[in-house]
């Protein structure tokens, strides 16, 4: 067998027969009587397996003279992955506006029914979802550089106070006017713990999650919250609830679009997600 190219095994051709997404980028394999490599999600109809090989990459692919594959392009995005990447920048660059499904879908090029289909697998949140959670991160950076409630409601395109009372409050942990006080008489418990994206912090009130921070290591991490937080009470739990360890666990696997996104969005899908499971809860 030629240098480069290896068996494949039965349980890693059980992921090509299963069309598993989530080990796209971490091999790709050849039909050898096509010669065109393909992701293990390909949904072209599979070679017999003793006729397929495994093939470490999509450079080793190329660099043995295999041709990618017209239907699952494991060389690039592939056009469900390019719709979804174009849907995640849009909503980023126009939080402060009105964001409807049809716009998403002109922007994405993929029917409505499919654009939420496709973007609840691919990204593990509804585009509204995603929305939602990048409107409130925005809120609070405009409430901690000093701009008042209702500017700040605005501008991130909540469209009215009842429409900011009804998706922020609730998931702030404490109500605005208290969050632009800087957590005013608030107790917060906070814990760390890792996650394949580096340290998290969570942090709560007994009204709910009042953040999700990433960063490299604990002390940037706490600093951060007391920033945030600079007269809130903050206490360090000896064991992270259960609950929280338990988001972070189910909330780390990634979509292979997302890892080839800039890194800034994986967080913000990260984060969005873990608030999700977590808001409301009193941890």
């Amino acid at each position: 067998m030629a240098t480069g190219l290896v068996e494949i095994d039965s349980a890693t051709w059980q992921t090509v027969l299963q069309r598993d997404r989530l080990h796209d980028g971490e091999f790709v394999y050849v039909a050898l009587t096509t010669g065109i490599y393909c992701r293990p999600s390909c949904p072209a109809r599979h070679p017999h397996r003793r006729n397929a090989v495994l093939v470490k990459s999509v450079a080793e692919a190329e660099r043995l003279g295999y041709a990618a594959c017209r239907r699952c392009h494991p060389d690039c995005l592939a056009p469900a992955e390019r719709s979804i990447r174009a849907a995640l920048v849009y909503i980023e660059g126009r939080l402060g506006h009105t964001i409807t499904l049809d716009a998403l879908s002109q922007v994405s090029g993929l029917s409505p029914n499919h654009l939420h289909q496709t973007f609840q697998r691919m990204v593990g949140l509804s585009p509204k979802g995603f929305c939602d959670a990048r409107r409130l991160a925005r809120f609070k950076e405009r409430l901690r550089v000093g701009e008042s409630i209702s500017n700040a409601c605005y501008g991130v395109g909540y469209g009215s106070s009842r429409a900011l009372y009804e998706k922020a409050s609730k998931n702030l942990g404490m109500t605005p006017a208290t969050y632009q006080r800087g957590g005013d008489g608030i107790r917060i418990r906070y814990a760390t713990m890792g996650s394949a994206l580096g340290r998290v912090l969570l942090a709560s009130t007994k009204e709910g999650i009042c953040a999700v921070l990433l960063g490299e290591d604990d002390k940037t991490l706490i600093s951060r919250l007391r920033a945030e937080f600079p007269v809130a009470i903050l206490t360090r739990a000896r064991i992270a609830p259960r609950p929280w360890t338990a988001s972070i666990e189910s909330c780390q696997p990634e979509d292979p679009l997302l890892a080839k996104l800039p890194f800034e969005f994986r967080v913000w899908v990260f984060q969005a997600k873990v608030w999700r499971n977590l808001a409301g809860r009193n941890g």
